[in-house]
């Protein structure tokens, strides 16, 4: 194993390594690079909709009614979707509701009353989703 073609091959004792400061300054482009795109995945999925469950009413057990508050930006289309639970955890009842985009300029918070028609006694009654549509969306 003392082949000096395998010790050449292997174990190059001419071999240059990179000066400290361009291995420094390489490291740091590459975690620069690193947390740029992790800033831009991080924001890219950022949406500017929220709802919130305000309360619930379960009139009887084929009927169900939910407030909720839903914050937009008054430019944007934007669908709700609503739904009622049973005890336990089966969809009894589900409303899709469509906001439309108004006169209003920036985020408003508009609030729905939503009367919901159930299959089953429920238990739960509050918003699932909201997401943007787009404007030509018939819904």
């Amino acid at each position: 194993m003392s082949d000096p073609s395998l010790t050449a091959r292997y174990n190059n004792p001419k071999k240059r390594s990179l000066p400290k400061k361009t291995r420094n300054w390489l490291i740091a482009a590459a975690l620069s690079v690193g947390v740029a795109g992790a800033a831009y995945f991080g924001f890219s999925n950022y949406t500017a909709i929220q709802a919130q469950d305000i309360e619930f009413e379960v009139v009887s057990a084929t009927q169900a009614k939910a407030i909720v508050a839903v914050e937009y930006n008054a430019k944007h289309r934007v669908q709700c979707d609503i739904r009622a639970m049973n005890e336990s955890k089966a969809i009894v009842g589900y409303e899709t509701v469509l906001l439309d985009p108004g006169e209003a300029t920036g985020h408003i918070t508009q609030r729905l009353d939503v009367d919901l028609h159930t299959d089953n006694l429920a238990t739960a009654v509050g918003v699932e989703s909201c997401y943007e549509v787009p404007q030509e969306y018939k819904g």
